[in-house]
């Protein structure tokens, strides 16, 4: 329909003005066309109204119009005309060019206003229309888009084609939901109340986004009347059958003044409603007003937040020269022996991951592991590999996979492997305990596992290329990227920390390369001797299984570890924490989730329907940068748990962060950062003692408060006085300046000067 409307719009100017380029079509309606053109003597812009229908009544249109535009002239909220073609066929007026559109085009582009900027725009359109109305001229015809917007964004009224004077008898249409009820009658006799309605409909619509009563039924019901009289009728029907308006009631920022306003100037009785422009213009002034005196009203409140905001300024200073003066220097201290704690457990922990790269790497390189791999991958072959490397394993290929001889003969070979190197490292300190050991091809197709627990289910066939420990990112891909588009790491690599689905504790992987030189003809002879990447040995391990942070190996490390076995105290451990951002597929933030916390074990023991308890904490962003400082405010995430009460307090707490370097080579190192962090945390009440004299400062600090206490209030009661002492005069004597020493009373057909004011 809007493509419909602009190809049949005029492209030709009804007909040339002289000393007027025109350029283009602005609008047209039921009478006219308005277009867009140029003084060729000033260059200045200008808007030209052409009445196209030759008849009498449109001659009578434009000599009213004109006639009451002229007479306005001069007020900055009345559009001015500049020149009239009298003699003109058709005629026309040559008004000034506002370029900022309508009121109209800007709420149907931004849609609703703060009323804020409302109540701007409302007053200065009420003062235009009040100087109409001093003028003897009823709009009759007030709408959004009637209201033009000059460079400033104020508004001006315009196209008074529908105004009447205040004398006139002949009834006079506006526009449908901006129309008073008892306008749409064609036996109406024109009435300022009428523009009042059309005053508050447009402020409604400024906050609202759309006028009073208007919803898609309303308008169906008023375009399917048969003729004009009955979509009068029906207009009429609609306001006073339904429900007033209640939305503007609703909106932020709207006060009871204004509401009041609202609800006065659309009031369906006539008599309800203000009698005139003035009477609301009064009535935005008695807004302002009691704006100005609400700060001293409301004095009576703030005072005593203001005496309470005092008494916690002295209260704090009192509390912080006490605190400065006996406890910095332990604080200090403790901190410092965190610092160097976190940095030795640190150390540890990249030393025990260090080892477990040696560990997998040297298990990837041994012969026997290497053929069975090779008899693996060629017994799959690639058309099976291909398959599996989907994003949903199909459950044949799944099938095949697992009836290969070969496929289980590796599986035996990691089992096997798997027994011995835990039975090689129990009872020792590094490297810690292992949960999985498993292979995948070179698409990231788990082939064969080895699992130390029973309960952990083996996901055979599954393609997990996303996962970090594939691809060598710093974090997961999400699980909808396409498994061919993910390039395999090339070196041993950690991965991020991901949530084991069977225990609910938080694990990490370390996989290796398995590469091997081979590049056969179709018969399979070796051709050449190539470096080929044909896939990654993975080894994962619980985070609480790490020698470091297991509750076992708990130990006390500012004695070094001497009290090795000896339970670490209550008030200083260690955690893990996890410094990934986290995936896109992950909507919780990763950065700052705790990893392992003594509490998890207790938690996990603790449960009683056999489920596994949701441990996930995170740290808050602001608090995870100070505890890379190191902080003496740390509140444990745990604590927020009903399990964790015991960790409640504050602590103070300092974190380091693990970054594994290992040699490649006589001359080379490689640094790998894991953006896992070590965080030691002790209890501030464990190492601050009660102060000395704090009871004697704080009665000093808290007299001299009372003395700032009464002068406040001795103020403030003294300005309170005087301001309701204050002479009515004031009151008026600014009302007299917001309305130009005038004040205008009755209606737009009585029209009196208040001398006296």
């Amino acid at each position: 329909m809007r493509a419909e409307e602009l190809s049949l719009r005029a492209t030709v100017p009804p007909a040339q003005v002289p000393g007027y380029r025109l350029d283009r079509l602005l609008g047209q309606g039921a009478f006219g066309q308005v277009w867009v053109g140029s003084n060729l003597n000033t260059g200045r812009t200008v808007a030209i109204k052409f009445y196209l229908h030759r008849s009498g009544v449109n001659w009578s249109l434009l000599t009213r119009e004109v006639k009451n535009l002229v007479s306005m002239a001069g007020n900055r909220f009345i559009v001015q005309v500049l020149e009239v073609g009298w003699d003109s066929e058709p005629p026309y007026y040559v008004m000034e060019y506002l370029e900022n559109g309508s009121l109209d085009d800007l709420i149907r582009n931004r849609g609703a206003m703060p009323p804020s900027k409302a109540v701007e725009l409302f007053f200065d359109i009420a003062c235009g229309l009040n100087h109409s109305h001093g003028k003897g001229v009823l709009h009759c015809d007030l709408k959004p888009a009637n209201v033009l917007l000059d460079q400033d964004m104020l508004p001006r009224l315009a196209d008074f084609g529908q105004s009447r004077l205040s004398t006139e008898q002949t009834p006079s249409l506006g526009t449908l939901f901006y129309m008073a009820p008892e306008q749409a009658d064609l036996n109406a006799v024109p009435d300022a109340r009428w523009d009042v309605y059309a005053l508050g409909a447009i402020f409604y619509c400024m906050i609202i986004g759309s006028p009073p009563y208007k919803t898609p039924d309303t308008v169906t019901t008023l375009d399917t009347a048969a003729s004009l009289p009955e979509r009068l009728k029906r207009y009429r029907d609609t306001i006073y059958k339904s429900h007033f308006p209640r939305a503007h009631h609703r909106v932020r920022g709207m006060d009871r003044w204004l509401v009041a306003i609202i609800d006065k100037c659309i009031a369906k009785k006539p008599e309800d409603r203000f009698a005139n422009v003035q009477q609301v213009l009064a009535e935005i002034e008695k807004r302002q007003m009691a704006n100005l005196r609400r700060p001293l009203m409301l004095l009576g409140i703030v005072g005593p937040i203001l005496l309470i905001a005092v008494m916690g300024l002295f209260s704090w200073k009192a509390l912080a020269l006490a605190e400065r003066e006996s406890s910095d220097d332990l604080r200090d201290g403790v901190l410092e022996r965190n610092r160097w704690v976190a940095r030795t457990a640190a150390g540890k922990l990249e030393l025990e991951m260090a080892a477990l790269f040696g560990l997998i790497e040297e298990e990837a390189r041994v012969e026997p592991f290497e053929s069975k791999f090779c008899a693996c991958i060629d017994e799959a072959g690639d058309d099976l590999l291909h398959s599996l490397a989907t994003d949903k394993t199909p459950p044949e290929s799944q099938q095949k996979l697992l009836t290969l001889e070969k496929r289980s003969e590796l599986e035996q070979y990691l089992a096997q492997r798997l027994n011995q190197i835990l039975s090689q490292h129990n009872g020792s300190k590094a490297p810690a305990h292992f949960d999985s050991l498993f292979v995948t091809d070179r698409f990231g197709t788990m082939l064969a596992a080895a699992f130390s627990s029973d309960s952990s289910a083996p996901k055979i066939g599954v393609n997990f290329a996303y996962r970090s420990y594939f691809s060598g990112q710093a974090q997961d891909h999400p699980d909808t990227t396409k498994r061919r588009e993910i390039t395999r790491t090339k070196s041993s690599h950690v991965s991020a920390p991901f949530l084991s689905t069977t225990t609910n504790r938080w694990k990490i992987a370390v996989s290796t390369p398995i590469t091997f030189e081979r590049d056969t003809d179709s018969s399979g002879k070796i051709l050449e001797e190539t470096e080929m990447l044909e896939g990654l040995l993975v080894l994962t391990i619980n985070l609480g299984d790490f020698v470091l942070l297991s509750e076992d190996g708990q130990t006390d490390p500012a004695n070094g570890g001497s009290d090795e076995g000896k339970p670490r105290r209550k008030d200083r451990f260690a955690v893990l924490v996890d410094g990934h951002e986290g995936t896109l597929d992950e909507p919780e933030k990763r950065e700052g989730t705790l990893l392992e916390h003594p509490a998890f074990s207790r938690m996990l023991a603790a449960s009683q329907d056999g489920t596994s308890p949701n441990l996930k904490f995170q740290i808050s962003d602001e608090m995870f940068n100070e505890l890379k400082k190191g902080t003496f405010q740390y509140e444990d995430p745990v604590a927020t748990d009903p399990r964790g009460q015991s960790f409640s307090g504050r602590w103070i707490a300092a974190m380091e962060r693990v970054d594994i370097t290992r040699r490649i080579s006589d001359t080379q190192k490689r640094k790998q950062t894991t953006n896992l962090w070590v965080l030691v945390q002790e209890r501030a009440d464990s190492v601050t003692a009660p102060v000395a004299g704090m009871v004697e400062k704080l009665i000093k600090e808290g007299f001299f408060a009372l003395i700032a206490l009464l002068g406040v209030i001795c103020t403030l009661w003294v300005v309170v006085l005087w301001v309701m002492r204050l002479p009515d005069s004031f009151a008026a004597a600014v009302r007299s300046r917001l309305t130009g020493g005038t004040e205008m009373t009755g209606t737009a057909n009585e029209v009196t000067l208040d001398a006296e004011r």
